[in-house]
Formats: structure tokens, C-alpha cells, sequence
């Protein structure tokens, strides 16, 4: 079952896209500006620290034959 409300949002998702050269990180940019112009906050989560750290990291093991011990 088709939804014509949906229908219609991706026609008009389609046609702001392609206004900016199909490029969605152009778009974004030009979004981005426009929302600092008004005075809005702009967030970018690129370069952003983890928020818990890593309880259990990765254990760095040797190779399989130096975990070897020969007994004789």
C-alpha cells in the first residue's frame, strides 16, 4: 500500500537533493549555514570524544607459537 503523504516527502527529498547536484555533504553544509544564519545551534559530531571509554580493550596477544612452552 502506497502512502501519498510519503509519496510526496520523497519527491520533494528528491528535488532539494538534486537542486545541490545530488552532493548530500554539499546539502548539508548549505543546511548547516542556513541554521548558524538564524542564530541556531549547529552541531557536528565529526572529531567528537567517546562518551565511556572503553572498559575492556583489546588484549594484545604474541604469536600463537610464542604462547608455547615445550616441556621435556
Amino acid at each position: 500500500m502506497k502512502n501519498e503523504i510519503v509519496e510526496e516527502v520523497r519527491l520533494h527529498r528528491a528535488a532539494i537533493l538534486e537542486s545541490f547536484g545530488g552532493d548530500i555533504g554539499k546539502m548539508m553544509r548549505a543546511m548547516m549555514a542556513k541554521q548558524e544564519s538564524r542564530g541556531q545551534k549547529v552541531v557536528t559530531l565529526t572529531n567528537r570524544e567517546p562518551i565511556v571509554p572503553n572498559a575492556y580493550p583489546l588484549r594484545k596477544f604474541s604469536s600463537p607459537l610464542e604462547q608455547t612452552t615445550t616441556v621435556r
